[in-house]
């Protein structure tokens, strides 16, 4: 039998090529087309071409790149991996966090963040992403020796397989995906707005937000208020030289508790009775924001009385008003936590030991960390340390706990919603295990309810109790906190009770700058400045209406929340590019509940100028 003849390399090279492309292509596809794919009903054959061309695209350019350079082609055969590699590793953060990798956004998570994230990694979430790995590489290395073999078998002197027939015959068809498309491109583009995750190009953020940001470019023309160094400087001095000007001869004992990453819906008589009980004789702040979507940013506006934006002047930072003037008032201060994290999330200037008589912190180590600190708390509230008949100071007592964070930690009597996810639940999850988490969720919040009943018994205590922000359950497309300008990252419950405290539902807008105000006030402690602070006294029968400014984790943005904006289902606030330290204001534009940019008419352009220059108006008066 004659011996085969041999086919040239150069043939095998181009067909090897063009085979790992399809592959790549089909695999980039499946990964932003498989999660839960559905044809849009309008449009839905282009849509789908659409989304072919986005996957096979790059890799044609790749295939011509190798046809031009046999000695390159393990580089390009890499780059096609890449490539398939890219889009998965950015179809997940998007999906967990809503931020592209290629981005500003990343970069400052990345380089900044990451390090102080890693305490919080959980074997699910590292079992998950080994599997991905491993799976990846198990596809790929079947892949690559399949399509050696059929290189070696299609590389033949035949002429009607020509590669290069082949090579063109294939590019001509994946530029021809693009003409259903373009052909509809209105429908298109809005598809690729709603929808940027399930299409390859979203890795560079193409069309993300295209109609909105066309829009939203004619604020930029309009002029809007601004300030200057010397506002911020005279702001500052204001809020440094605040001081104490007059006391009550009996002061009350002070506890403010902070809840990780809690809801307002979870102030429930089904998940939290003993908080909800105490909810409905106080002041309980229904439409209640965080400084911000991250802890250190809502911590910053409980001890300042400042909206967050405050948070990176160095001169208001470390001179916390909370610790100032209730020392002033002549409290004795404690601070007792289930964790000891502050210096990765900046919070070291305003949480530290010299700032407290006493300071107890420890690493987190499950239940019995929030258990210790709750203990702690109640022996340094009680008098059982003093003589009976010795009088001691009044106290505040800052106590932050951390069940409620993920993963969410449950004591087994107290696992009442089912099912309930597992402690090592996948990260990030899609909405199939949604419910099973939410319920994971509400029985940690039942198990922090029941350790927190003792501390709020005393009537003669004064109580506050807060989430730090948050926490997002997919409503806005993401999963946990610190990334979006959201109603489900910003929004967190926040009551107020004890003595002199009046039961009240305030539903209108309120902040955590207002609770510094307000305990001041309801303490019986008078200050030279009430109106260095941007937060408000909630003691009081009737307040001005104002603006909330809610600070980004990620950027020098923060939402702005008139009073009336759930006047408009779709509007949440207008949202600003600002910075005190280099003093600048832009407005982006408006956004909805779940972060997203909404579309606005020409109209609302004046209602948001007057919403920039009210919120200008009061942080920084003439």
């Amino acid at each position: 039998m004659p011996p085969q003849p041999t086919p040239p390399d150069d043939a095998c090279l181009l067909w090897r090529q063009l085979l790992w492309a399809t592959f790549v292509g089909v695999a980039v596809l499946a990964v932003t087309c498989g999660h839960r794919f559905t044809i849009p009903s309008e449009s839905g054959l282009s849509i789908a071409a659409w989304r072919v061309f986005q996957a096979f695209f790059p890799v044609a350019i790749l295939v011509h790149l190798g046809r031009w350079k046999f000695s390159g082609h393990r580089w390009i055969l890499a780059a096609m991996t890449l490539w398939w590699m890219w889009v998965l590793a950015d179809l997940l953060i998007f999906h967990w966090i809503g931020i592209r990798l290629m981005s500003a956004d990343a970069w400052t998570l990345f380089s900044t963040r990451v390090p102080s994230l890693v305490p919080y990694v959980t074997p699910g979430m590292m079992f998950r992403l080994a599997s991905v790995i491993a799976a990846m590489f198990s596809i790929g290395w079947t892949c690559h020796r399949l399509t050696h073999f059929l290189a070696r078998s299609f590389a033949t002197q035949n002429p009607s397989k020509s590669i290069h027939a082949a090579t063109y015959a294939w590019t001509l068809g994946v530029l021809a995906t693009a003409l259903p498309a373009l052909a509809t491109w209105s429908s298109t583009q809005r598809n690729m707005t709603s929808e940027p995750s399930r299409h390859a190009f979203g890795v560079i953020g193409w069309f993300d937000d295209h109609v909105v940001e066309t829009q939203a470019k004619e604020p930029h023309v309009i002029p809007v208020p601004s300030f200057t160094t010397e506002d911020v400087a005279l702001r500052t001095r204001g809020f440094r030289f605040n001081v104490v000007q007059e006391t009550r001869p009996t002061a009350p004992d002070v506890l403010l508790v902070v809840v990780e990453s809690l809801r307002p819906e979870l102030i429930h008589p089904s998940v939290m009775p003993n908080v909800h009980a105490q909810a409905t004789q106080g002041l309980w702040m229904s439409r209640h924001h965080s400084g911000g979507n991250a802890s250190s940013l809502g911590l910053f506006s409980l001890v300042s009385g400042l909206d967050a934006i405050w948070f990176y002047v160095a001169d208001v930072r470390f001179s916390p008003a909370m610790n100032r003037l209730f020392k002033q008032a002549g409290y004795e201060l404690g601070f007792f936590a289930g964790a000891d994290d502050w210096d990765a999330f900046q919070m070291e200037a305003f949480i530290h030991a010299n700032a407290y008589n006493r300071f107890e912190t420890e690493p987190r180590n499950g239940l019995a960390s929030d258990r210790h600190a709750i203990d702690s708390a109640q022996t340094f509230l009680s008098r059982t340390d003093l003589p009976d008949d010795e009088q001691r100071s009044p106290r505040l007592a800052v106590l932050y706990l951390y069940a409620t964070h993920a993963p969410f930690l449950i004591a087994p009597e107290h696992i009442r919603d089912l099912p309930s996810a597992g402690a090592n639940y996948p990260l990030p999850f899609g909405p199939d295990s949604r419910n099973a988490i939410w319920n994971r969720y509400r029985n940690s919040a039942r198990t922090l309810d029941a350790m927190i009943a003792p501390l709020l018994k005393d009537p003669n205590r004064l109580v506050a109790i807060v989430g730090d922000h948050g926490e997002s359950f997919l409503e806005d497309g993401t999963i946990g906190h610190g990334t979006r300008l959201s109603a489900a990252q910003v929004r967190t419950p926040a009551i107020l009770f004890g003595p002199q405290v009046a039961h009240r539902k305030l539903d209108f807008n309120t902040s955590h700058a207002d609770l510094l105000p307000t305990l001041l006030s309801l303490t019986g402690i008078q200050v030279s400045d009430p109106d260095s602070f941007d937060g408000f006294d909630l003691s009081v029968d009737s307040l001005p209406p104002r603006v909330l400014a809610i600070a980004d984790y990620l950027r020098e943005q923060a939402i702005l929340i008139p009073n009336e904006a759930d006047l408009d289902p779709t509007f949440f606030g207008l949202q600003v590019g600002i910075s005190l330290l280099k003093p600048h204001f832009q407005i982006i534009g408006t956004r909805s509940r779940q972060g997203d940019p909404r579309q606005f008419s020409h109209e609302e352009l004046i209602t948001h100028r007057q919403i920039a220059r009210k919120y200008l108006d009061q942080t920084f008066p003439d």
